[in-house]
């Protein structure tokens, strides 16, 4: 994933924090958006779809916890990053055990917070790769099913289907050679069998 493709919101009710972040974020070529508060960013959560959210902790009206829960409501593979003073760390580690991603104590290292978010671009790459593998593989049982029903079925345009269907999987690497080879076979002992059976 390119970081121009990795969405972020910052939270932050102090603008000249709020601004320094989002200028950081956006010079490493991420795109971010931002809120004053977390009434605002929870409106922006519900609009748009983000793979992260940095919050401050403490903010009038919705408070980071508030953001927190609410936006694993809303979008579960969405990582929330908590902005916490030193003097809030307790809160910090509940955010954690609600489901944070991580948290940074102000004041922070850019170097730091940029850390923190890499990490959470990495980990949005990863599910959603294995978001693709499980669609991958639905699309696989489905294949092989539709392969065992018709095996005996004879139906020159389904076998063709079947055995492009076949192919793609192979290419992707989710059969083998070996096991893209033996269920061509098996269609095309179907399909012969079929021959014969309409022959008699």
């Amino acid at each position: 994933m390119e970081r121009s493709k990795f969405r972020i919101l910052v939270i932050d009710d102090d603008e000249i924090a709020r601004d320094v972040v989002v200028s950081l974020l956006s010079k490493e070529g991420f795109t971010v958006d931002s809120a004053r508060d977390g009434i605002e960013g929870l409106a922006a959560v519900k609009k748009n779809d983000y793979h992260l959210v940095i919050t401050d902790l403490k903010m009038p009206g919705a408070d980071g916890i508030e953001v927190l829960k609410s936006v694993r409501n809303i979008n579960p593979s969405t990582a929330v990053v908590i902005l916490t003073a030193y003097g809030t760390l307790d809160n910090a580690l509940e955010a954690m055990r609600l489901g944070a991603f991580d948290y940074v104590t102000k004041p922070f290292k850019l170097q730091q917070l940029l850390i923190v978010v890499e990490n959470a671009m990495s980990r949005s790459i990863l599910r959603e790769e294995n978001e693709e593998l499980r669609r991958i593989l639905r699309e696989t049982y489905r294949d092989l099913e539709t392969i065992k029903s018709i095996r005996e079925s004879g139906s020159e345009i389904v076998i063709m289907s079947t055995l492009e269907r076949i192919g793609r999987l192979s290419d992707r690497g989710v059969l083998d050679r070996d096991e893209a080879e033996l269920l061509r076979e098996e269609l095309m002992k179907g399909k012969t069998d079929a021959a014969r059976s309409g022959s008699r």
